[in-house]
């Protein structure tokens, strides 16, 4: 993992190279009548699990490994040519490591390895009865302002994703 990290960390693009997006819609889960203590129990625990998921066999993860040896035995050869004062030897390997660095296009890498473990919560939320839904704008304005991790935050979401008619209107739809 501290290797998905190293490759993840050398990243360095523009922001005119991110395609622009419209916001997000805010989307939770919830199960109607749900208790506040279930709620949050329930919430912590599938958190865990995502947490602690294993993705060292994801496709993301031998990308990174394999860029991280690869960059690893640069460093070597860095040393090396840098020792001998081979500045043209320096300059190719440092372009090497760029490229090996774009190439494995770390922050889509990184995507991949959130959508498994985001998909871990969901599969645990799911499994416990839960629904996605999203948020209004109103609610969404209100929500905002709660900091996050706050009591009070939780007791609005949970307001939200304990009520049978929130979650009837505004549930994903295969979830209705």
């Amino acid at each position: 993992m501290k290797r998905i990290a190293l490759v993840a960390s050398l990243a360095v693009l523009p922001p005119a190279a991110l395609p622009a997006h419209p916001p997000k819609a805010v989307t939770s889960w919830g199960k109607a009548g749900v208790a506040f203590d279930t709620y949050r129990a329930d919430a912590v625990e599938c958190g865990r699990e995502g947490y602690f998921a294993d993705v060292s066999d994801t496709e993301a993860a031998k990308v990174f490994k394999d860029a991280s040896r690869r960059l690893e035995n640069n460093e070597t050869a860095l040393s090396m040519a840098a020792q001998t004062g081979d500045i043209n030897r320096v300059g190719n390997i440092n372009a090497m490591s760029q490229h090996i660095v774009s190439s494995t296009r770390p922050r889509e890498r990184m995507r991949e390895v959130a959508g498994v473990l985001n998909g871990t919560v969901a599969d645990c939320l799911t499994k416990r009865g839960y629904v996605r839904f999203t948020l209004t704008e109103a609610q969404e304005k209100a929500l905002k302002a709660y900091p996050a991790g706050t009591e009070a935050r939780h007791h609005f979401l949970h307001s939200l994703a304990s009520d049978a008619k929130v979650l009837a209107a505004q549930g994903s739809p295969s979830a209705i």
